[in-house]
Formats: structure tokens, C-alpha cells, sequence
């Protein structure tokens, strides 16, 4: 009798031994697995190889600035399906952008934007919703240069509004997203009696003198 209580218990201490020593083990694997996970959020993919990919995919060359540099953390897709206009997007996020032009893809800063080459949107033409775009929004019964300080807070850093006294329109500088809403802005503030621009003085010095009274 009492050596079956000593196999009994020999063989409980056993048992609670093995199990003590899984639950060990499934407790370092999850920390494991854990650590991995939290380094590959911080690591991110780098810009580079996003946009490697996405040159593969549509067969654009890019010549990237050399203060163009970090890494997104993309969840959900796969780099290897990534559109123009998507990491388009992803370079915004970064604080960076992308502008065609001759036979490359120029990839720099968006603090430098307002000295690219920039398409001008002057019509119905229709951009990716990151693409930096310049435009001239015509104002009729205000005069332009009242709703910059309306408008500007609303703008990032990088873009570009300004008025032109002399003609009453804003020169706009900035994603097509934003060009577009900042139009509607526009349409709903531009509101009242039709506004009379005053001439310009280089204007006013070129016009021609009134005739003499005979």
C-alpha cells in the first residue's frame, strides 16, 4: 500500500513538473513572438523599398533626394501591389512627395515643393489625391486677398496662397485633394455684390490720358 501511494505521488510531482515546464515554454514563445512583432512595427518597410516596388510594377525610373529617408509601417497590403497614387499617399505620410517630369520620377521633401515643376489644374483635369498641383481660383465678389487668412491655417506648411490684388484670384499651391476642397471653400465664402478690382498702379500709369476739351 505504501509503495502504490509513493508511485502515485512520484508520478503527480511528475506530471505537475511537465506541466509547469510547457506553460514556462509557451510563456517565453509568446514573449518571443511578442518582441518580434513590436521590432517589426518599429522597423517599418523603408522608403526605398516601397518605392523600388512600385518602379518594378509601373516601370518608372525614380531619382530620389538624398534627405528622402525613412520607413512606413503598412498594414494590410503587400508592397508589391502598391500603386503610383498610393505611395503617393504613403510619401505624404512621410512628409515627402513625388513629382513627374522628362524621364524620371523626382522623389523629394515636401518643404521644397513649391520650387518643382507642378502641373497646373485649370479645368477638368483629374490628379491623384496626393499629387501636388498648382492652381488659380478666380474670385468675384470679395476681394482675394480677405480669404487668405481664412484659408491658410487650413493649409500644411509646404503649400502656397497668395492674392493677386490687381486680377482678385489666389494662386494655390498644394495636394489635389486639398485644391479641390479649398475651390468649394471658395465657391461658399466668394458670396454678395459683384467686386470692382482697383487697377493696378503699373496699370493706371499705361492708360491713356483723357482727351483735352476743345
Amino acid at each position: 500500500m505504501k509503495r502504490t501511494c509513493a508511485i502515485f505521488l512520484m508520478l503527480s510531482l511528475v506530471g505537475l513538473c511537465a506541466a509547469a515546464s510547457a506553460q514556462e515554454r509557451n510563456a517565453g514563445q509568446g514573449a518571443a513572438e511578442s518582441a518580434a512583432e513590436s521590432a517589426g512595427r518599429g522597423d517599418g518597410v523603408p522608403i526605398e523599398r516601397i518605392i523600388a516596388a512600385v518602379s518594378k510594377k509601373t516601370g518608372k525610373k525614380y531619382l530620389i533626394d538624398s534627405r528622402v529617408h525613412g520607413a512606413v509601417q503598412i498594414v494590410g497590403q503587400d508592397i508589391s501591389s502598391i500603386t503610383y497614387p498610393e505611395l503617393l499617399s504613403i510619401l505624404l505620410v512621410n512628409g515627402d512627395t513625388a513629382v513627374e517630369g522628362g524621364n524620371y520620377v523626382s522623389v523629394v521633401p515636401e518643404s521644397i515643393i513649391r520650387q518643382m515643376p507642378l502641373p497646373q489644374v485649370t479645368g477638368k483635369e483629374n490628379y491623384p489625391e496626393a499629387q501636388w498641383v498648382t492652381t488659380v481660383i478666380a474670385i468675384k465678389n470679395v476681394p482675394a486677398g480677405t480669404l487668405v487668412p481664412i484659408l491658410r491655417p487650413l493649409m500644411p506648411v509646404a503649400a502656397h496662397l497668395a492674392a493677386s490684388v490687381c486680377g482678385n484670384m489666389l494662386l494655390v499651391t498644394d495636394s489635389f485633394a486639398k485644391v479641390k476642397l479649398l475651390e468649394k471653400l471658395v465657391a461658399s465664402l466668394d458670396v454678395g455684390a459683384p467686386y470692382v478690382a482697383r487697377p493696378c498702379e503699373g496699370e493706371a500709369a499705361r492708360a491713356p490720358a483723357s482727351a483735352p476739351h476743345p
